[in-house]
């Protein structure tokens, strides 16, 4: 066990080292050697901007301030943009004899303007709509799935945006799967919009959940009148709701969906936070499984 977590301890973060370079420093190094001031981040600053960024890293994870943590994730969906620019320009003057400096003025542009469009439509809701037929359903349902809203990162001003367009869709039942706090401080004040939610509200465990701290977490919801399903089902108007809680084991639904009871003749939701399992969920006789997690490729 020692060396299992040692192992899992060094892959962790030597990942979040590399992370942070490149999605950090990477891109203020190059732009700032490409434009021609190279002694504004020398080999001695590189290092040291990398060990600070390492360290509020590290500070993130225990508890730091919500401004801190708002400043890292927004400063690293910024980065990433900068950096997939850098490397492919990185890339092309592999081949190519190009003017670096106009290069740079151009990626700056193109960056800041990306990211400009993307805190702007990061902002917005989209809905997609989907109707199942199945022979099992013993009426028409209306349900609303949400995922990876991420209060705490979010305010609970957009929750009340979100919650108010749920209720416009009228449905017979809300389904959250997972990473709906990303944050240990979020508290009942950052929620309190799900108590107008006017449809009840089922939840199952995202990673962020267990990062925030499920002791901490599932009491919140509880309050908020959200019914969390930790590996567990319900039967609702003869729909049976399966939750699941998220794990870093590739089999977490095949292991849990072997330990709960399937109603044969109900109409089985799944809900689970990852896109992983759906064979398991498939054999098992689920006929509808809801997961996030992937956030369809959205950073802000």
């Amino acid at each position: 066990m020692f060396w299992k977590n040692l192992r899992r301890g060094a892959f962790f973060w030597s990942f979040v080292l590399l992370s942070a370079y490149l999605v950090y420093v990477y891109p203020i190094q190059r732009l700032t050697q490409w434009l021609g001031h190279p002694v504004l981040l020398n080999l001695f600053s590189i290092v040291c901007l990398w060990l600070f960024v390492t360290a509020v890293l590290w500070l993130s994870f225990r508890r730091s301030s919500r401004l801190l943590e708002l400043t890292l994730f927004n400063w690293m969906g910024v980065g990433f943009v900068f950096f997939s620019l850098c490397f492919v320009y990185d890339l092309a003057r592999l081949g190519f004899a190009l003017n670096d400096s106009a290069a740079a003025t151009v990626i700056i542009l193109i960056g800041t303007s990306l990211v400009a469009y993307a805190f702007t439509t990061a902002q917005g809701i989209s809905r997609k709509y989907l109707k199942i037929h199945a022979g099992k359903l013993p009426k028409d349902y209306r349900l609303v799935q949400i995922s990876d809203v991420h209060v705490g990162s979010r305010s609970g001003a957009f929750l009340k945006k979100i919650v108010d367009g749920i209720n416009a869709l009228h449905p017979d039942i809300v389904l959250i799967t997972g990473d709906f706090l990303d944050s240990s401080r979020a508290g009942p004040d950052d929620i309190v919009a799900l108590k107008d939610l006017q449809a009840p509200v089922y939840f199952s465990i995202g990673n962020h959940e267990r990062y925030a701290g499920l002791e901490r977490v599932v009491p919140l919801l509880e309050g908020a009148e959200v019914i969390v399903l930790r590996n567990r089902s319900v039967n609702k108007d003869g729909l049976q709701l399966i939750g699941i809680d998220d794990a870093e084991d590739k089999d977490q639904v095949q292991h849990k969906l072997g330990s709960i009871d399937l109603e044969p003749d109900c109409f089985k939701v799944l809900l689970y936070h990852r896109p992983l399992g759906w064979q398991a969920a498939v054999d098992a006789g689920v006929d509808l499984m809801l997961c996030g997690h992937t956030h369809n490729g959205q950073i802000f």
